[in-house]
């Protein structure tokens, strides 16, 4: 106590404790020094300062919000870091496995079932013998995983990295020109003359006896042929009809694959002569064929050898190369390196491509998976240090456009990208997180508003995978932190403008409890109906057949609902402790605290800041401010809320401003409508990089300049006898998981008797032969074999050659004798292409059941036209799976071609595939795609239009209302067909959520108008542009930032997301401001509006709206 004056001091003491038991008699919170105040009714009944009311409760929870905000605050923090920490130990256990996108396929598809039974059955067959497997080892690759190899192989004889080179002429059409064939050479001779090349190429014997490396695939091997003239081989073939014109006319000759495909099998040697009385002359072909298959022999060996130094003549090559791509024998051997505009009529071409091929495993290694990793990252060292920059450079030399594709590089490059976009993320939330600030202006609002966003994530898992169960987690499930940012923010917005707004009404400022009664009477019930309805519009998403759809809609419902839990709980607690502590005072809370005298450093920074801004821990808080304040301090509005309730809501409220708007937005529908209708399916692979990136350059040029060829690694096909399928009926892959995947149905009609075993014999000749025209189509061929027969894996090869050994009992082998035969023919040795010794069983697909003694599944494998590792459109898929379909069909006929028989015609088939999964199946869920984007954009406007009708009671709004969404969409997709988007999975999927985003403004601006207490519509539309206007505007203002960064992402995916969402929301913000409010300017419910245009509201009993009129009379 001050010794000068003790009386005044101990007169201040006893105030002090006083007062602080008064504020505690009436549950004042705020700092510890506040005026007295008397309690008014919670709900915010007008009272004059002062006046003695009987006080009321108002809503319990907000009262102990006031009463408690901190332990409030910190409660609800902990049971949200119990979730997350639920969330981690999910993750932990169960690390990348939790993200189901691999089985994002319609099981109730037979093309699934198909796919699925290949899958079961080809692990019922154990293609890998279990005396090789190491068990505790699993190659993963493309998402197909299989045990590691346990054999030891010859160093680089299996195949390792791969570099996929393509050459486009930057001038001109044709890129075959001399300097260009140059430049072409010196890229390849720079790898391939490398001093350690030899260490890691592709080495060409598999025995490994000859350590010399495998001829790359390339152009230049046309070009640079040696020890042959290719112009005298052209000049000869051309005098073979008699006339040097330079027209090959020879290749037209009729059965002329036939005819070489005979000469090649039987009689390969006699041309060289090496085999004594062979000659050509005694062979059963056309004499052309004869003549052909003799010149054109020096040239085919030639390609196989090392390039020559002399290049060829350019001209002729090219027009040799044409005819021999004309002719189905010689195909193979030069239709990799020319576009699909190259032809007899146009021997030019723009674009050529070439392969580098590299083995393992390298000196010192097993075989390839021997130390995978290790092995991978010396070959990447040695790769980057030496070409890397090379390859990089060569862009941009020269006359040619040299695109590489390097396998040893992908996973650095994409990982760069994934990081680089991951960072475009953070700076999405932090424009998100600045933007709050700015409207809100408190960087603890700001922090505690993003922190609600983010914790909404976490939480919805929580419920979503814990609570209720749902197992299924799609990797899409990821973009949700878009969509709580958007909508999570328009939320914080909501309830921070009504705090404001709050401010300017004294009557609901006597004191806290009352302020955040009729704060959150106002903002909770606006939150909750577009919360419901936005969710609403998401689940409508679960009517997909598509488990990742279904995982994505039903979980971002559930994000929504955490979000509006989080924003209507945990952050008003944050808002009470900002109010009590912080509000309006500076970003330095130090300063109220005493550092030492005014002589030193902290003294004087202290004194200074101060200075600027003065605080101290008992500045009033705005509910006292606004208390005290006298008529004529009314606070001054934002330049927003000024500019849209009054010159924006002036014009558009006017009956002329109303009227032309509706109409400039009714005329706006009419072109929108007729570019949505042309949005088409997706015509070409969808682009996973930007177009000018070198990797989606190189995948473009590959997939749409080039024509299917037999040397590109093409996907396989199985066509499988003794399985009908798999049974899905009561499995949910939402509820049980990825896992879950059916139960195999055997076909009991399959046996594995003489005529079966003739009949797939014969399915295997047709496809080795290629004699059926039509199969030219679809499979391809075996460029390793010296006939260039068809592409085929049969164990009835096998299983022929066994029985029809010295002594064996000869093929096909009677039902009976199968199981006595069948169990050494497994256990028996057959030798591989590296010269091992292996088990049948382990390289034949034929499963044979011991304990029931029968052949249960048999599997023959051919190899399609469609390129591996490469995306396909919808279009392409389907045009060959519907050839392969027609095949299987005939194969299955009894009375066709193959005359299949009663034990072996239910054959089915399947592909594989890559980056989306098999073929077949990735065919039918585009189209799911589309179909299920249309369809839930349309229920989601439906079941929109049902909410707001339930919620506003008023026929005319929710009507009002669905229109605008509708034409919200028909606006956004018409954006999109603008920016040349097609409706591929991107574009779908966004479509899919479109009702999601679109509802929001539209259902924000409905309830404003609604619980607007004006008598008229043109002043309930007023209050409505006071009461929500700005809070809808900072909303998409905050969602566009959001999406702003995402335009710069090089994943497509999110991309094209962030040009949806930005479209999305500034189309929402138009058509909700403009054209809804207008409407309801012109033709909303008000006194004078007949009751049977105010159903259901006027139709109901009474006593279901007292409650609410009295609230918002209180409001």
């Amino acid at each position: 106590r001050s010794q000068v004056w003790p009386d005044f001091a101990d007169s201040a003491y006893h105030a002090f404790v006083t007062m602080a038991k008064i504020s505690a008699d009436h549950d004042i919170v705020g700092p510890a020094l506040e005026v007295v105040e008397a309690e008014l009714p919670a709900a915010g009944i007008p009272a004059q300062i002062g006046q003695d009311v009987e006080p009321k409760e108002g809503n319990s929870f907000v009262n102990c919000l006031v009463r408690f905000p901190c332990s409030s605050a910190l409660g609800i923090m902990t049971l949200c870091l119990i979730t997350v920490i639920n969330t981690v130990a999910i993750i932990a256990e169960q690390g990348a496995e939790i993200f189901g996108s691999g089985a994002n396929n319609d099981l109730n598809d037979v093309r699934t079932q198909e796919w699925e039974a290949y899958d079961q059955a080809k692990e019922w067959v154990k293609i890998f013998g279990q005396s090789e497997v190491d068990s505790d080892c699993v190659v993963e690759s493309f998402g197909f995983s299989r045990p590691c190899d346990n054999r030891t192989y010859p160093a680089q004889t299996q195949s390792g990295e791969v570099i996929l080179t393509v050459f486009v002429a930057k001038d001109g059409d044709n890129l075959f020109t001399e300097d260009n064939l140059e430049q072409i050479r010196a890229v390849e001779n720079t790898i391939v003359k490398n001093k350690a090349f030899d260490e890691y190429c592709l080495r060409r014997d598999k025995s490994g006896a000859d350590k010399s490396c495998q001829q790359p695939p390339s152009p230049l091997g046309l070009f640079y042929a040696p020890d042959i003239s290719t112009a005298s081989i052209f000049n000869e073939i051309d005098e073979l009809d008699g006339q040097a014109d330079g027209d090959l006319e020879v290749f037209s000759t009729p059965s002329l694959n036939a005819d070489l495909a005979v000469i090649q099998s039987n009689l390969l040697s006699c041309s060289s002569g090496t085999v004594p009385g062979c000659s050509l002359v005694s062979l059963n072909a056309s004499q052309n064929a004869k003549d052909i298959y003799r010149l054109m022999l020096p040239f085919v060996t030639a390609l196989q050898r090392p390039r020559g130094d002399a290049l060829q003549d350019v001209g002729k090559t090219l027009k040799l190369a044409a005819y021999m791509k004309a002719v189905g024998f010689y195909a193979p051997l030069v239709d990799y390196y020319f576009d699909k505009d190259f032809s007899i009529s146009n021997p030019k071409s723009k674009h050529s491509r070439g392969v580098l091929s590299f083995g393992l495993p390298l000196a010192g290694y097993k075989n390839k998976d021997d130390a995978a990793e290790e092995q991978s990252e010396n070959f990447s060292t040695w790769f980057r240090a030496e070409f890397n920059d090379y390859l990089k450079n060569t862009k941009d030399a020269g006359n040619v456009e040299v695109l590489f594709f390097a396998t040893p590089l992908v996973r650095d490059e994409f990982l760069q990208i994934i990081v680089n976009d991951l960072l475009k993320v953070l700076i999405s939330l932090s424009l998100v997180f600045l933007w709050i600030f700015l409207q809100t202006g408190s960087i603890v609002i700001a922090i505690a508003g993003i922190t609600e966003i983010i914790l909404s994530i976490p939480l919805a898992f929580f419920f979503y995978y814990s609570v209720f169960g749902f197992k299924y987690f799609d990797g899409l499930n990821a973009m949700t932190i878009f969509i709580v940012a958007a909508i999570g923010a328009d939320d914080i917005f909501v309830f921070m403008d009504q705090f404001k707004m709050s401010s300017y009404h004294p009557e609901v400022c006597v004191n806290l409890k009352t302020r955040m009664n009729w704060v959150y009477s106002r903002a909770s019930w606006a939150m909750f109906i577009t919360s419901a309805t936005t969710c609403s519009a998401f689940i409508c998403t679960a009517l997909s057949p598509l488990p990742g759809i279904q995982s994505f809609g039903i979980f971002s419902a559930f994000v929504i609902a955490a979000d509006y839990v989080l924003v209507i709980t945990w952050f008003p607690a944050c808002v009470i402790i900002y109010h009590n502590y912080l509000e309006g005072r500076p970003c330095c809370p130090c300063c109220c605290f005493d550092f030492g005298s005014e002589q030193n450093s902290w003294g004087e920074a202290r004194c200074r800041v101060q200075e600027l801004w003065p605080y101290t821990r008992t500045m009033q808080t705005s509910t006292q401010k606004v208390r005290e304040r006298g008529p004529e301090d009314a606070p001054t509005k934002r330049m927003m809320e000024r500019f849209l309730s009054g010159p924006f809501a002036g014009f558009l409220g006017s009956r002329f401003g109303a009227y032309c708007t509706t109409i400039f937005f009714l005329l706006l529908l009419i072109p929108s409508a007729v570019l949505a209708s042309q949005i088409k399916p997706l015509s070409s692979s969808e682009e996973s990089l930007p177009a000018d990136h070198p990797f989606q350059r190189l995948w473009t040029v590959s997939g749409e300049e080039f024509p299917s060829s037999a040397q590109t690694q093409n996907t396989p096909v199985h066509l499988v006898w003794g399985i009908r399928g798999v049974d899905t009926s009561g499995i949910s892959v939402l509820r049980e998981g990825a896992a879950k995947r059916g139960q195999l149905v055997w076909d009991e009609s399959f046996q594995f008797d003489e005529a079966a075993q003739q009949h797939i014999w014969n399915v295997c000749e047709e496809v080795r032969r290629m004699d059926v025209a039509k199969l030219e189509d679809f499979l391809s061929r075996d460029t390793d074999s010296a006939q260039k027969y068809g592409w085929v894996e049969c164990p009835l090869d096998a299983w022929k050659a066994w029985l029809e050994r010295p002594g064996g009992p000869g093929f096909p082998l009677p039902l009976q004798f199968v199981k006595d035969e069948m169990p050494a023919f497994l256990e028996s040795e057959t030798v591989n292409e590296f010269n091992q010794s292996i088990p049948v069983k382990e390289s034949i697909k034929l499963g044979y059941d011991a304990t029931q003694e029968s052949v249960r599944v048999v599997m023959i494998t051919v190899k399609s036209q469609l390129q591996s590792r490469a995306s396909h459109a919808a279009a392409i898929l389907k045009q060959n799976y519907e050839l392969f379909q027609e095949w299987i069909e005939e194969v299955n006929d009894r009375d066709g071609r193959l005359a299949a028989p009663p034990s072996a015609n239910k054959a089915f088939q399947t592909s594989e595939g890559d980056f989306n999964g098999p073929n077949w199946v990735w065919m039918h869920t585009q189209g799911l795609f589309t179909q299920s984007s249309i369809s839930g954009a349309c229920v989601g406007c439906v079941l929109a239009f049902i909410v707001i009708l339930v919620a506003t009671r008023q026929i005319i709004i929710a009507s009002a209302a669905f229109v605008s969404i509708a034409c919200i969409l028909v606006t956004v997709i018409a954006m999109m067909q603008i920016a040349g988007y097609e409706m591929g999975t991107i574009t779908s999927i966004c479509i899919t959520i479109l009702a999601g985003f679109a509802v929001d403004y539209v259902v924000h601006l409905a309830h404003a108008f609604n619980h607007a207490e004006a008598e008229t519509r043109v002043e309930k539309f007023q209050q409505a542009f006071d009461m929500i206007g700005v809070s809808v505007l900072s909303g998409m203002v905050t969602s566009v930032l959001a999406a702003l960064a995402l335009l710069t992402c090089d994943l497509q995916f999110f991309a094209k997301f962030g040009f949806f969402l930005i479209c999305t929301v500034i189309w929402a913000w138009l058509w909700g401001n403009c054209f809804f409010m207008c409407l309801m300017s012109l033709w909303g419910p008000d006194s004078t509006t007949p009751w049977w245009l105010q159903v259901p509201n006027s139709i109901l009993p009474q006593t279901w709206n007292c409650g609410r009129r009295e609230k918002s009379s209180a409001a």
